[in-house]
């Protein structure tokens, strides 16, 4: 009970740590030199992204922000005209719009393995049945009950445990992806 207590505390702690602007949007303020710090000297398609290292530390500017949170994210520099501007704003949002799309295939092939281990765990139990039904050497029997229950435990992880992290990082990529961005001199 007492931990409880502790953990609330230590969130109001954290949260009060955040800033917040006008509409409730947790602020991140970031100062750069110029848009070289921002874009990847690589694009595809005629479409500019972020680089890893701005990306990296964005992710992590983010983790103290509580995940339903919306995000405002302020840009410094002086070295910038609005043409730059309006493109490293589409650039972010390119970067975070492809790892969205990323994390989506994850959710969507998670969810296929987790069908395919369902099924696979019914075929198990079956065989397990049969298996107990004709009475077949117990050797064969406790081999049938342990593939049976791998492929039910694979279910259950896949669903319970490894699919809510997907779901937790495209959140976090459609927070940046939607954040509002803003440039001051």
């Amino acid at each position: 009970m007492f931990n409880f207590i502790k953990y609330t505390n230590e969130r109001k702690l954290i949260n009060k740590d955040i800033e917040l602007d006008e509409e409730q949007r947790a602020i991140l303020e970031i100062k750069i030199n110029d848009k070289t710090e921002i874009l990847s000297p690589f694009y595809l398609d005629k479409k500019e992204v972020i680089n890893e290292e701005f990306a990296s530390f964005l992710d992590n500017a983010i983790k103290a922000v509580p995940p339903k949170k919306k995000i405002n994210i302020k840009l410094t520099c002086e070295n910038m005209s609005k043409d730059e501007e309006e493109i490293c704003v589409k650039a972010i949002r390119n970067y975070y719009y492809n790892k969205t799309i990323d994390t989506q295939r994850r959710i969507k092939n998670n969810s296929m393995i987790f069908g395919l281990m369902i099924i696979l765990s019914i075929l198990s139990l079956v065989a397990l049945f049969l298996v107990e039904y004709f009475n077949a050497f117990w050797l064969i029997t406790e081999i049938f009950d342990i593939i049976a229950w791998v492929f039910v435990w694979e279910a259950v992880d896949i669903i319970a445990f490894q699919r809510s992290l997907i779901i937790y990082e495209r959140n976090r990529h459609l927070a940046l992806y939607n954040a509002k961005i803003s440039f001051d001199k």
